[in-house]
C-alpha cells in the first residue's frame, strides 16, 4: 500500500520550504541541497556511513549554498567533506551531480555512475555548432520562430553540462558498491536518462531511486538530440522492473520519503499510457501536427502559456518521447524531427 512516510519532508514541500536533515536509518543522512532557480527547489543527497566509509549519494548542484547544506549535513552526521570515501550519482544531470567534482576534490573520493551513462548531451565537439543543431531541430518540432532560441540548448547550458565530473567507477546492473559495510546493490533503470540506475540497500531495507520514481510528479522522459531513440519504451520496461520487496522504503531525489514503490510504479505506468492516449488523440486531430502543436493541445498542471525556458523545452522533449513511443507501436505518426537523435549509445 502507498503510504508517505516522510511526513516532515512532505510538509516542507507543500510549504516550499528546504526540509530539515533527516536520519533515515541508523547509518543514513537524508540531506536536502538547494537547487536555485528550478521547480524542483532541492535534491535529496543521501549520506550512508560505516566504519571505514561514507558514501554520498546525488550530492546536488554546485552552489557555495549547496555546498555549505551538504556539509551541515555530513557534521549531522559527525563527519566532514573530507571524509567522503565514495561519490555515486544515480544520472548525469546537474542537480545530481554538480557537487561530485569539487567533493571528491575535497576528500579524495571516486565518484560512480551507472554503466551505461554518458555525456550524451554534452557529448558535443563545438558548442556553437551544437546549438544550431538544436535550434533546427526545434523548428523542425514547428516552435514558433521567436521562441527557438528559448526552447533550444544554450552554450551555457551545454558548459554546465560539459564541467560535470567524470566517472572513476561504472557499476553494471546488479552489482554492489565496492564499499566495505554495505550491502548496496545496483539496478539499471535507463529511462529519465539513458543510464539511470537505482540504489537497493538491502542492510537498512532502502531504495534509492533518484529521479526515476518519485512520490508526486511524473519525472521527465526526454527525447534529446544526443539521447535513446525511444526513451519512454525504456523507461516503462524500467518501472515494470520495481516488483521489490514491498516493506522497502523509497528514498527519491525530490519531494519526500515513501513505502509502496511497486504500486508508484504501476501508477507511473499508467500514467504514461495514459499521456500516450492524450498525444496519439491530438495527432488524430490535427491535419498536419508537429511536436509544437501537439504538445500545445496537451493538459499541463501549470497550463502551457506558462511554460518557459527550461520548462519548455522539457515539455516538447516529453511530447516528442511519447511520439517516437507511439510509432515505435506501430501507430501513424506524421510528426516531423523525430529521427535527430544523433548519440552513438542510441540503440533498441
Amino acid at each position: 500500500m502507498f503510504q508517505i512516510t516522510g511526513a516532515a519532508q512532505q510538509d516542507a514541500w507543500r510549504r516550499k520550504a528546504l526540509p530539515a536533515v533527516e536520519r533515515v536509518r541508523e547509518s543514513v543522512w537524508s540531506v536536502p541541497v538547494p537547487f536555485p532557480g528550478n521547480p524542483m527547489r532541492y535534491t535529496l543527497a543521501y549520506v550512508v556511513v560505516t566504519d571505514r566509509d561514507c558514501v554520498v549519494i546525488d550530492p546536488g548542484f554546485d552552489s557555495d549554498e549547496g555546498w555549505r547544506r551538504l556539509g551541515a549535513g555530513l557534521r549531522t552526521a559527525g563527519l566532514g567533506h573530507s571524509d567522503v570515501t565514495a561519490i555515486v550519482a544515480t544520472h548525469f544531470h546537474t542537480d545530481h551531480l554538480g557537487l561530485a567534482k569539487r567533493l571528491a576534490n575535497a576528500s579524495g573520493a571516486w565518484i560512480g555512475l551507472g554503466a551505461d551513462e554518458r555525456r550524451y548531451i554534452s557529448d558535443y565537439e563545438d558548442a556553437a555548432e551544437e546549438v544550431l543543431a538544436d535550434q533546427r531541430r526545434m523548428a523542425t518540432w514547428g516552435v514558433p520562430r521567436d521562441r527557438v532560441p528559448e526552447a533550444a540548448m544554450s552554450t551555457t547550458g551545454l558548459a554546465e553540462l560539459k564541467g560535470l565530473a567524470d566517472a572513476d567507477v561504472r557499476l553494471d546492473d546488479d552489482q554492489y558498491l565496492p564499499v566495505p559495510g554495505v550491502q548496496i546493490r545496483v539496478q539499471a533503470t535507463p529511462g529519465h536518462t539513458p543510464g539511470h540506475i537505482c540504489l537497493w540497500d538491502e542492510s537498512a531495507g532502502l531504495i534509492f531511486s533518484g529521479d526515476h520514481i518519485l512520490p508526486r510528479i511524473s519525472p521527465n522522459v526526454s527525447l534529446e538530440i544526443r539521447g535513446m531513440d525511444n526513451p519512454l519504451l525504456h523507461n516503462l520496461r524500467s518501472l515494470q522492473k520495481l516488483s521489490g520487496p514491498s516493506d522497502y522504503e523509497a528514498c527519491p531525489a525530490h519531494e519526500y520519503r515513501f513505502r509502496g514503490l511497486a504500486e508508484r510504479a504501476k501508477q507511473l505506468h499508467e500514467y504514461a499510457m495514459e499521456r500516450s492516449a492524450e498525444v496519439m488523440n491530438a495527432v488524430l486531430n490535427q491535419a498536419s501536427p508537429t511536436v509544437w502543436t501537439v504538445a500545445k493541445a496537451l493538459t499541463w498542471s501549470r497550463g502551457w502559456d506558462s511554460l518557459s525556458g527550461l520548462q519548455l523545452r522539457l515539455a516538447l522533449s516529453e511530447t516528442a518521447a511519447h511520439l517516437a513511443y507511439l510509432r515505435s507501436q506501430g501507430e501513424d505518426i506524421p510528426v516531423p524531427g523525430l529521427a535527430l537523435t544523433v548519440w552513438a549509445g542510441s540503440t533498441e
